[in-house]
C-alpha cells in the first residue's frame, strides 16, 4: 500500500518521520478517518470542517484543512481503490531535541494511510456490539480530535478484558461518549443524544453524529439533545453509537445485561437505512 508524507506518496514502508516529531514525542496532533464507498467521502466536508476545527483549538499552523480532499483523492487513485478508510495526522511538526514548548517556525507533519473496506453493498445492515460502563477519566478537550489517545485506549482494553467492544464513558453522572464513538439512546420512540459544548460532559463534534440527526429527521424520528444520565442507559428501548467506520451501531449488552433483548432496536434500523440510503444517493450523485 501507498502512503502519504509530507507531500509525496509513497510505498509504506518507507514512510517515515522524524524521532522529534512531536506527534511521536507528545501526541501533539490531530487526525481525522474518512470512509470511502465507492470513490465517494462519507461527510467528507464534515470532515474537512472538523480538522479544520481542531487545527484551530490547538494552534497548528501551517496546513490547509481543504488540502484533505486532495490528499484523501491522491490515495484513493495510488492505492486502485474505491470502497476504503483514509486516516488522516496532521502534528505541529519536529524540532531538533525533546522540548516540552514548541519552537517557532515548525512545520507541520502531514501522514495519511489508506486501507480497504467492504463496499456498500455488503454494509447494509447496522452491526451489534457490547459495552461496558466506566468513568470518564480523560481530558475534558474532547472536542478537539486529537492523536493522545491513551484514556480511550486504557477504556477499551478495559473492555476487551470484560469480553466487549465498546466502553461507554460516564462524567459527573452524565454519558459522554464511548472511546470511539458517539452516543445515543432510544425511550418511547425518541432518539436522545447529549450536546455537543455541554461542559460537564463535552463530546467530540462526531460527523456521523450529524448524519444521525439528518437521517432522524428524514425518517420522522422524533430526537432530543439533552444530558443523557447515566442511569437512562440501561433504562433504555435502545442504545447506539455512530462511527464514521460503522455509521450507526446498536448496543446490545451493556455490562452484561441484554438491551432490547439482545437485538438490534426499530429505531437504529430506520437510522442505518437513511444513511445507507444517502450514501447510495451521493454515488449516483456526488454533488448532491
Amino acid at each position: 500500500m501507498l502512503a502519504y508524507v509530507n507531500g509525496s506518496v509513497v510505498p509504506e514502508e518507507h514512510a517515515k518521520v522524524s524521532v522529534f516529531d512531536r506527534g511521536f514525542l507528545f501526541g501533539d496532533g490531530v487526525y481525522e478517518l474518512v470512509r470511502f464507498f465507492d470513490g465517494v467521502g462519507v461527510a467528507l466536508d464534515l470532515h474537512q470542517a472538523r480538522l479544520e476545527r481542531s487545527l484551530a483549538l490547538t494552534g497548528i499552523v501551517g496546513f490547509d484543512a481543504h488540502s484533505l480532499v486532495d490528499i484523501c483523492a491522491a490515495l484513493l487513485k495510488g492505492n486502485a481503490l474505491t470502497d476504503a478508510s483514509i486516516y488522516i495526522q496532521v502534528t505541529r511538526g519536529a524540532g531538533t531535541a525533546r522540548a516540552h514548548m514548541p519552537v517557532p517556525g515548525l512545520v507541520p507533519t502531514v501522514v495519511a494511510l489508506a486501507s480497504r473496506s467492504a463496499p456498500l453493498a455488503e454494509f447494509n445492515a447496522p452491526e451489534t456490539l457490547r459495552a461496558i460502563v466506566r468513568p470518564d477519566l480523560r481530558w475534558h478537550r474532547c472536542e478537539i480530535k486529537t492523536i493522545a489517545l491513551a484514556g480511550n485506549i486504557l477504556a477499551l482494553i478495559e473492555a476487551q478484558s470484560a469480553g466487549a467492544e465498546e466502553c461507554i464513558l460516564i462524567r459527573d453522572g452524565l454519558v459522554s461518549e464511548g472511546a470511539y464513538t458517539n452516543v445515543g439512546i432510544v425511550r418511547g420512540g425518541t432518539l436522545i443524544t447529549c450536546p455537543l459544548d455541554d461542559a460537564a460532559a463535552p463530546v467530540l463534534h462526531g460527523t456521523m453524529r450529524c448524519w444521525m440527526l439528518e437521517a432522524a429527521r428524514d425518517a420522522g424520528i422524533p430526537v432530543e439533545v439533552r444530558r443523557v444520565h447515566e442511569h437512562e442507559l440501561c433504562e433504555a428501548d435502545e442504545v447506539l453509537v455512530q462511527s464514521s467506520r460503522r455509521l450507526v451501531s446498536a448496543v446490545t449488552e451493556l455490562d452484561g445485561v441484554r438491551i432490547a433483548n439482545g437485538e438490534t432496536g426499530p429505531v437504529c434500523r430506520a437510522l442505518f437505512a437513511a444513511m445507507h440510503a444517502r450514501i447510495q444517493r451521493l454515488i449516483v450523485n456526488p454533488t448532491s
